[in-house]
C-alpha cells in the first residue's frame, strides 16, 4: 500500500510540474513527502541504497504522470477549467494540517515567544510577494529553436538547472516560467519526439533528441542537488519559519492558478461542480497523507 501511494503522489507530483501555474514543490508538501524527498536527493552519495528506494517510486509516479496525463490533463483544462484548477487547489490545501502541525510542534527549536515577529514577517512577506507575483500577466515568450552548438547546450544546462530550482522550490511554477522565456513548448515538443520515437523502436530519432536534451537533464541533475540542499539547511537551521514562508505560498496558491481564467468560466454550474472537485481532492490528500 505504501508503495502504491508513493506512486500516486509520484504521478500527482509529475503532472503538476508540467502545468503552468502550479508548483509541484508545494504539492509535495501538501502530500507530507516533501523533506523525505529532499532528504533522499541529498543523501543519494552517502546513502545510494535508502535514497533510490524512496525515489524510485516517486520518479516512477512522475514520469507516469507526465508521459501519461499530460495529453489528458490539457484536455481537462480545455474543457473544465475551473473544475481541474479547483482540484489541484484541493489537493493543494489537503497539506494545511501537516503544515500547522510543522509550525506548532512542541519540539520545533524556535518555538519561543520572541520568534514570533521573524515567523510573522515570513508569512506575510511570502503571502504578499506571491499574491503579486501572481497577478502580474505572464505572456508567452517568442520560442527558440533548440540546436546541438554551444551556446545553445550552455543555455539549455542552465536552464535545467533553474528548472530544478523551480521545481524543488515550493510555490513557483517552473513551466510558467519556461513558458516566459520561450522554452516550454521546444522542450516540450523534444520529450514528446525522443519519448515516440523510443515507443516505436526509430531509435535513431530517440538518439539525436537524448543528445540534444542532455544538458537539460544534466542541469536538471545538478540543480536537483544543489536546491536540495539549499531546503534541507533551511529546514533544519530555520524550520518554523521555512514552514511559515510555506504557509504563505499556499494560501496564496489559488491566486496564481485561478488568476488567468476567463469571466466566462466562473458560472453557478462550474462553480458548484469544482466545489465538489475541491472538497474530494482535499479529502484525498488528508487520506493518502496519512502516515
Amino acid at each position: 500500500m505504501d508503495y502504491f501511494s508513493q506512486i500516486i503522489k509520484g504521478v500527482l507530483i509529475g503532472t503538476a510540474n508540467i502545468l503552468p501555474g502550479i508548483s509541484g514543490g508545494t504539492l509535495a508538501i501538501s502530500m507530507g513527502v516533501y523533506e523525505q524527498i529532499l532528504y533522499a536527493l541529498t543523501h543519494l552519495h552517502k546513502e545510494p541504497k535508502k535514497s533510490l528506494s524512496t525515489l524510485l517510486p516517486y520518479i516512477a509516479g512522475a514520469l507516469g504522470g507526465i508521459v501519461g496525463l499530460s495529453f489528458t490533463m490539457e484536455y481537462l483544462f480545455a474543457t473544465w477549467p475551473l473544475q481541474t484548477n479547483l482540484t489541484f487547489i484541493g489537493l493543494i490545501f489537503g497539506g494545511l494540517p501537516a503544515v500547522f502541525s510543522r509550525i506548532f510542534h512542541p519540539q520545533q527549536q524556535d518555538c519561543s515567544p520572541s520568534s514570533l515577529p521573524a515567523l510573522s514577517a515570513s508569512f506575510f512577506l511570502t503571502l504578499v510577494i506571491t499574491t503579486a507575483l501572481s497577478l502580474i500577466k505572464a505572456e508567452q515568450g517568442p520560442e527558440v529553436t533548440l540546436g546541438g552548438n554551444l551556446i545553445s547546450s550552455t543555455l539549455l544546462f542552465l536552464i535545467g538547472i533553474m528548472s530544478a530550482g523551480t521545481m524543488v522550490i515550493p510555490g513557483i511554477s517552473g513551466s510558467m516560467i519556461l513558458m516566459m522565456i520561450g522554452y516550454y513548448q521546444p522542450l516540450l515538443s523534444a520529450i514528446n519526439q525522443a519519448l515516440f520515437a523510443l515507443l516505436t523502436g526509430d531509435f535513431s530519432t530517440f538518439f539525436i533528441q537524448g543528445i540534444l536534451l542532455f544538458p537539460f537533464a544534466l542541469g536538471l541533475c545538478i540543480g536537483f542537488y544543489l536546491f536540495a540542499r539549499l531546503m534541507e539547511t533551511l529546514f533544519s537551521r530555520f524550520a518554523r519559519i521555512t514552514y511559515c514562508a510555506i504557509l504563505g505560498l499556499i494560501i496564496s496558491s489559488p491566486i496564481g492558478i485561478l488568476a488567468g481564467l476567463p469571466g466566462s468560466c466562473f458560472s453557478l454550474r462550474s462553480i458548484s461542480t469544482g466545489g465538489v472537485c475541491f472538497m474530494v481532492a482535499l479529502l484525498f490528500v488528508l487520506w493518502i497523507g496519512q502516515d
